[in-house]
């Protein structure tokens, strides 16, 4: 069978099938579609890239700008079954949960641009500007993000929706947010032990778990760090020692410093600092040397990822290097 569309070489007769003739006039029908369509809104194709099909799975109808976590997506790519991986990959369609009392679903959210049944599929904003209702519990509130056992964002000083503009007062509002990923490089996170490096006179690798700070003065950790509930998706170093985290403050001390004659020993690679100079008769032959020990089990640090020179992701900190002091005796030598 002929190719109705193959090209035509220079010199060659020029003969247009009925076909290939057909489908300039359905291409330059498409084209004249797209221009109408820009004509009429010119964001639209932009909008287009920011919407997502979603089933609500919440158990309850769906009011527009109502909000679902996203919990996988309705076509799985895994052959048989359900999967199906040639629709996977045409579009992007996911299941939208309800947000609980956990925070599994932080800045993983959609938020729908129309009302949606129980059980059935809408449209959804996934990321990019859109109107939003919002639960603004303080007028200087700048981002939105979910919000326990409710349909509609609630307001912070962090979230994965930016509040662009937002009517005046509390309580649920009207708003224009932009929607972008959550910001997770940064987290509270408590330590749980040190390890030694090995080669390193001082230094030492963290294991941690993330944490929430517990702002409830009913509670009995009122003001306290505690562990998200079950679900949340917290991290933690426990069981990978590529998770293992370091201090930033730590990573100065296996350098050598040139020492003055009017100093002392520094940390580096000493184990402890020497007083200088000549002891006179001094008894008893004893002195206070101060070690440096590691950040002790139970601080809670800001922990945050870190690209390393390999281009892999490590956990790194800042926290002050404790100091030990102990008592020493004076080698004999010091004494002549």
């Amino acid at each position: 069978m002929s190719d109705a569309l193959k090209k035509v070489r220079s010199g060659e007769p020029l003969r247009i099938p009925a076909a290939a003739y057909n489908a300039f006039i359905d291409a330059a029908h498409f084209a004249r579609r797209i221009d109408a369509d820009a004509q009429v809104d010119p964001l639209r194709a932009g909008v287009g890239e920011q919407l997502v099909l979603v089933r609500n799975e919440s158990g309850e109808d769906l009011p527009r700008f109502g909000v679902l976590g996203i919990n996988g997506p309705i076509i799985s790519p895994a052959s048989g079954g359900d999967g199906n991986a040639d629709e996977f990959k045409r579009r992007v369609a996911i299941v939208g949960a309800a947000i609980t009392d956990t925070d599994e679903f932080v800045g993983r959210f959609v938020v729908a641009r129309e009302p949606i049944a129980a059980g059935r599929i809408g449209l959804a904003v996934l990321r990019g500007v859109t109107p939003a209702v919002v639960n603004v519990i303080d007028a200087e509130h700048t981002h939105a993000d979910t919000e326990a056992d409710a349909q509609f964002l609630r307001s912070g000083f962090t979230g994965a929706a930016r509040i662009l503009w937002k009517e005046v007062g509390t309580g649920a509002k009207l708003a224009i947010v932009e929607i972008g990923p959550a910001n997770r490089d940064r987290f509270p996170a408590r330590l749980t032990g040190a390890t030694d490096i090995d080669g390193r006179t001082f230094g030492w690798l963290y294991g941690w778990e993330e944490v929430r700070l517990d702002a409830d003065p009913a509670s009995a950790t009122f003001a306290q760090y505690v562990m998200p509930p079950a679900g949340s998706g917290a991290l933690s170093s426990a069981g990978s020692a590529d998770k293992l985290a370091f201090n930033r403050y730590e990573a100065h001390l296996s350098v050598v410093h040139a020492q003055s004659d009017a100093g002392i020993e520094g940390f580096a690679n000493a184990g402890a600092c020497l007083v200088p100079g000549v002891l006179k008769d001094s008894p008893p032959a004893k002195a206070v040397v101060p070690y440096l020990r590691p950040v002790p089990k139970g601080v809670v640090v800001e922990m945050r990822a870190e690209r390393t020179l390999q281009g892999e992701t490590r956990f790194v900190f800042d926290a002050m290097t404790p100091i030990e002091f102990r008592e020493m005796t004076v080698p004999q030598e010091l004494y002549e």
